[in-house]
């Protein structure tokens, strides 16, 4: 695994610990934040304080979120990632459990898009064609 899949990495392990918004050194100024049709709130959010705003809305609604990524691709500046997560609604206590996918995209050694999707494969499928 390269670089930009081992940064990958590591935000996963900073989201599965509480850690919002993950290693920022490694997060450019202009960061686009894509979430997909379908989501609560579908869209691009652009620039550093929006994806950090993102996922800490994300989290919101969690008391907890664990993600272990269990496929990477890296295709130059691409890094396709599955992940299994599991969390627990914060009002509801309902254990939710599932798999999704997301595309990261970098340049010199800072994230400048994350997509994320509900599907397990889309993030594949987009960095194979």
């Amino acid at each position: 695994m390269g670089a930009n899949g081992d940064i990958v990495r590591r935000f996963y392990e900073a989201w599965s610990a509480g850690d919002v918004p993950g290693p920022v050194e490694h997060i450019d100024a202009g960061v686009e934040y894509v979430n997909p049709e379908g989501a609560i709130e579908p869209g691009t959010r652009q620039g550093a304080a929006a994806f950090t705003a993102a996922i800490e809305k994300t989290f919101e609604a969690w008391e907890y979120w664990r993600a272990e990524p269990e496929e990477l691709r890296e295709v130059g500046d691409l890094v396709a990632i599955r992940v299994r997560y599991r969390t627990r609604g914060r009002g509801s206590g309902v254990e939710i459990e599932g798999r999704e996918s997301a595309l990261w995209t970098f340049r010199d050694g800072k994230v400048i898009r994350y997509e994320w999707f509900h599907g397990e494969a889309d993030a594949f499928e987009a960095v194979d064609s």
